[in-house]
């Protein structure tokens, strides 16, 4: 049975959507997919690094996305699907083909990253691939950015960071009981100590973010912060 948001935003798609169709697909490793949609409606669109949009799922509702990139004059953006599991989104990842339509809403404004002045330390996890690669896009040249993923699979996730030239990325594979954050927070302070004055962007799992923000204020290490939880264990979803 679809959900009470996908009928209405069955019944309001023609009024709030952009319509797109979806012009090309790949596997970039096994758990991601690239695509890029095109359409009349993404042209002339302003858009800014760390942005979001929101794709319509019939019979779900929505799934919200980071693009990687806009292209207003031609009318094109990129996404980057984490097909994790059996979630609405991963399926949809997994099914998509070229030629198919997508609506979706924005972009609109998620993590406003274009503000950042300064060093940036980067927290997240798969989620937050997209955002990492948009952040480095928009300090291109400049130094004084580090990243620090929690990630399920490093086999998995290291195909997709190096063609996002993230390859420079800290990974920290997942442990039971959240073993592995002692790490991840071990690395977090270490790459603001050494970048005085950074900001420290919190991204991706809703509990990881809790627990290392807790961890790093018992350590003594302080940051002026971003914070969007992208998911959380246990929910559908989080705008």
């Amino acid at each position: 049975m679809a959900s009470g948001k996908a009928i209405l935003g069955g019944m309001l798609g023609r009024f709030l959507f952009r319509d797109a169709r979806v012009t090309q697909v790949r596997d970039v490793s096994p758990r991601f997919r690239w695509m890029e949609l095109e359409g009349e409606a993404l042209r002339d669109v302003s858009w800014s690094a760390g942005d979001k949009v929101q794709v319509f799922l019939p019979r779900v509702g929505m799934r919200t996305y980071t693009p990687l990139a806009w292209d207003s004059a031609r009318g094109a953006t990129q996404l980057l699907v984490y097909l994790h599991g059996h979630s609405p989104g991963a399926e949809w990842g997994r099914d998509v083909r070229v030629g198919d339509r997508c609506q979706f809403m924005g972009p609109r404004g998620s993590l406003a990253l274009s503000s950042l002045q300064g060093p940036v330390v980067l927290f997240g996890d798969e989620t937050s691939f997209a955002v990492a690669h948009t952040l480095r896009n928009l300090r291109a040249g400049a130094d004084g950015v580090e990243r620090v993923f929690e990630v399920s699979s490093r086999d998995a996730s290291e195909p997709v960071l190096r063609e996002l030239h993230l390859s420079d990325s800290a990974l920290v594979e997942r442990a039971p009981d959240e073993e592995h954050l002692p790490a991840v927070a071990e690395r977090l302070g270490a790459a603001l100590k050494r970048r005085p004055g950074a900001h420290l962007v919190m991204t991706g799992r809703a509990q990881a973010i809790q627990a290392l923000r807790a961890r790093l204020r018992q350590e003594g290490v302080s940051a002026a912060q971003k914070v969007k939880a992208y998911w959380s264990a246990g929910k559908r979803g989080l705008d």
